[in-house]
């Protein structure tokens, strides 16, 4: 609520209040002064959420639809859905979003990504760039990466942060790459210095602006490299007197390069061997906060947390630390975490680490066989399932249809052959299955597009192995030109062993005396 409406609120309370007899004037202006600051810290130190506008005409794009993702975890960089622009036959749109902060956002706009930072309260009108959309070999290409391209912005008065950091970010770049090399060398704090001041010279900004604060943990990246044998006190610098901002894209940048396998670094140093003996003791996550906290450098606890969780989550993938362990972990600070935040950044750390492992169970789903049935994975429970995603028009799965083909028609008393298409039009592939006569089941991706997701497909073909149980026996698994066949024999012999064990007969038998 602005000052002024606070101000005649309490202008109504006073002349309400004066015909009251047990308040005295100084006693009244005393109460109410106190009213309204009270209650302009309560607002004003609470996260106020406001609209933001966008807008524009763009023929071209006409019935499209444009996602807005932002990054809902600056860790592990996935992104999340915000909101959906839908772009009518005219080619006019219009969105309202409600935003607690300034927020980095992504348009994904086919082969290119448009990027914008969207401040509470502004109307953007918005100009995209040239209709471009990603093919399907586009999507299922693990190299393909769209061209990052800044969103134009046509009225001036919410122009100016996107200017600014656009501008300052390829001023600063321009100098990192030039002498980058030459500070890393030479340890060159004068000139990392030098190029701050000269930044600052041309890009001005008021004290506590987001602008100021992105501009100090960009900064952060030559302070990293001129003092590449201090990295405490590089730590001190960029992040001691600042609460975590990792809604200020820079700020994590930093901070992921500052705590790059960090345990590597840390467990060997003298302020770091504590903690090295509480982790492989295999504490608890609140427990390994607690002893963290003794190096004064992690006093708080929410930035403290967060590097545990990146420590974590680097190790995770470095494939030298117990992963089962490091799972563990992120499942406890899901819950003891500090914040709520925190809690939300280890609970989704926890799902990318333990999704797809081999033993976990195989993400469900209901899909459309192509002849219109409905059939979900949990139909063929009790039998090993040879999952697979496939596109009619990539040349490796056509080969592999007949290999398929070949595996069915072998081995279908022991072994379920599933595939999923990836088609957007599943009508060339169900001309392939009728003119080969394939007698396995087909199902389409399109009514839930999130298998896309799920089973992290980066590129067609891409194998599964399921067991009876629904469990991943393996993730992924060797294709049927890889010698899955004595792969798959293997696993079998490996699963009825494992169920031997688990279902052992509980009379004895002479062989138990």
């Amino acid at each position: 609520m602005p000052v002024c409406s606070y101000l005649n609120r309490y202008k109504s309370i006073l002349k309400n209040t004066t015909d009251k007899p047990f308040y005295s004037m100084q006693q009244k202006s005393g109460f109410l002064l106190f009213l309204l600051i009270t209650n302009l810290f309560v607002t004003f130190g609470q996260t106020q959420k406001a609209t933001v506008t966008i807008s524009g005409k763009e023929l071209p794009y006409a019935g499209y639809t444009i996602e807005i993702q932002k990054i809902k975890n600056p860790i592990s960089n996935e992104l999340t859905d915000l909101a959906v622009i839908n772009v009518d036959s005219t080619g006019r749109f219009a969105l309202n979003l409600a935003l607690e902060e300034i927020t980095y956002c992504f348009l994904n706009l086919g082969k290119y990504r448009g990027t914008i930072y969207l401040e509470p309260g502004r109307h953007y009108e918005i100009a995209l760039p040239q209709l471009n959309p990603k093919s399907e070999a586009d999507l299922f290409n693990p190299y393909f990466i769209p061209e990052d391209i800044s969103i134009g912005i046509t009225n001036l008065e919410s122009q100016d942060l996107n200017k600014q950091i656009t501008s300052f970010v390829a001023d600063f770049n321009a100098r990192y790459n030039k002498s980058a090399r030459t500070i890393f060398q030479r340890n060159d704090n004068k000139l990392a210095e030098q190029i701050k001041t000269e930044l600052d010279s041309l890009y001005p900004t008021a004290t506590n602006s987001y602008f100021a604060r992105f501009k100090h943990y960009t900064y952060g990246k030559l302070d990293f490299i001129s003092n590449k044998r201090q990295l405490r006190r590089v730590i001190t610098k960029v992040y001691k007197s600042d609460n975590i901002a990792t809604h200020i894209p820079p700020y994590n940048e930093t901070f992921n390069l500052l705590f790059q396998n960090f345990f590597g670094y840390y467990f060997t140093s003298k302020n770091g061997t504590e903690l090295r003996d509480a982790y492989k003791k295999g504490v608890s996550f609140d427990t390994l906060s607690t002893v963290f906290a003794k190096d004064t450098l992690f006093a708080d606890p929410s930035f403290r947390e967060l590097v545990l969780l990146k420590s974590l989550y680097d190790a995770f993938y470095t494939k030298q630390y117990d992963e089962i362990q490091i799972i563990n972990l992120l499942k406890n600070a899901a819950s003891t975490g500090s914040t709520d935040y925190i809690r939300t950044l280890a609970q989704q750390l926890y799902i990318k680490t333990n999704s797809l492992r081999v033993g976990t169970p195989a993400p469900d789903f209901t899909l459309y066989r192509l002849d219109g049935k409905e059939i979900s994975l949990d139909k063929y429970k009790g039998k090993f399932i040879y999952l697979n995603f496939i596109h009619s028009e990539n040349h490796a799965c056509k080969q592999d249809l007949q290999r398929l083909n070949v595996m069915h028609q072998k081995m279908k008393r022991d072994l379920v052959i599933l595939t999923i298409v990836m088609d957007k039009d599943p009508s060339l592939m169900k001309s392939i299955i009728d003119e080969n006569k394939f007698k396995w089941d087909f199902l389409h991706y399109a009514n839930q597009p999130n298998i896309y997701f799920n089973y992290n497909l980066k590129a067609l073909p891409t194998y599964y192995l399921i067991d009876p149980n629904g469990n991943l026996k393996l993730s992924p698994s060797p294709g049927p030109s890889e010698n899955f066949t004595d792969v798959f024999e293997e696993a079998v012999r490996s699963y009825n062993y494992d169920q031997l064990r688990k279902n052992k007969p509980r009379t004895k038998n002479i062989y138990d005396f």
